[in-house]
């Protein structure tokens, strides 16, 4: 009986040992030594593990950097100071970043009517699946406020128009509205406009589009791809595909694609002529 129970549990002792032995020499051959950079770039992050970059939390993004995966410019919250220091750490140079803000291109809300009333789930992504949502206009904003309720940063709220509003100074540029969004309706365009020398002096020179930009940015409040006749039947705010924007704009900034008006943001000075002439107030400007 003695016997019966010794061998046994010798026997499993030794396979415990044998196996411990096995792990730590595993171990020690196939260690990975850490990036002494790691711990220190890490340091230098806002630590807030908001996601907002697409990697797994700060240490995550950390590890981004060293891998070459993602570059300094995709943390939304990192201030210029630690975006330098990181810089540093990586040996590469820190470019300008531009600040990006979210933006809404609908303008209906509440000016549009309903096709039909919709008694299910009270979120965009849930009414987008019963035709293309509840809105006349089915490419415009369907008022649920899932881009509100998903932003980290609290910058989007939800107007007494039915839209979403977002505040410029609180938005990250984090992406995750223009994710959400079912009409695919925001997009992240730059915070200030750029501003143009004029070297000629002369009047005719510095009239109209050459004068200072009159607001941060210009952006087209609509989305909607239908002809001028059917947009104006359902949205009285919908761009027409007039084309006096294009006219109007000097700088060939902007142009009608397929039946919408579009700002190429490389070359558009905010200088405000488009707005002036468009006659449905679709193309508004950043306050």
């Amino acid at each position: 009986m003695f016997f019966e129970i010794i061998i046994p549990a010798l026997s499993l002792c030794g396979l415990g040992v044998a196996f411990g032995a096995g792990l730590a020499i595993a171990a020690k051959k196939f260690c990975v030594s850490a990036d002494p950079r790691l711990q220190e770039i890490f340091e230098k992050l806002p630590g807030a593990n908001c996601g907002a970059c697409g990697m797994a939390g700060c240490m995550g993004f950390a590890e981004g950097l060293i891998c070459g995966k993602c570059t300094i410019e995709k943390c939304a919250l990192m201030h210029e100071d630690q975006r330098e220091k990181i810089a540093e750490i990586l040996g590469i140079e820190a470019k300008e970043k531009v600040k990006l803000v979210a933006t809404l291109h609908c303008n209906g809300g509440i000016k549009v009517r309903d096709r039909f009333r919709y008694q299910g789930i009270q979120e965009c992504a849930a009414a987008n699946l019963a035709m293309a949502g509840q809105k006349e206009c089915i490419f415009g904003c369907l008022g649920f406020g899932d881009c509100a309720r998903i932003c980290p940063f609290g910058a989007i709220g939800m107007s007494q128009g039915g839209l979403p509003v977002v505040n410029d100074a609180k938005c990250k540029a984090c992406n995750k509205c223009v994710e959400v969004c079912p009409k695919k309706l925001f997009t992240l365009i730059p915070a200030k406009a750029k501003v143009y020398p004029v070297r000629d002096k002369t009047p005719e020179a510095t009239a109209g589009c050459l004068r200072q930009p009159i607001s941060n940015g210009v952006y087209i409040a609509c989305s909607s791809h239908d002809t001028g006749k059917d947009t104006k039947t359902v949205c009285p705010v919908g761009c027409i595909a007039c084309r006096l924007c294009e006219k109007a704009c000097k700088f060939d900034a902007i142009h009608v694609i397929d039946n919408l008006a579009v700002i190429d943001y490389h070359k558009c000075t905010s200088c405000g002529e488009s707005v002036e002439v468009c006659p449905v107030k679709c193309i508004k400007v950043r306050e």
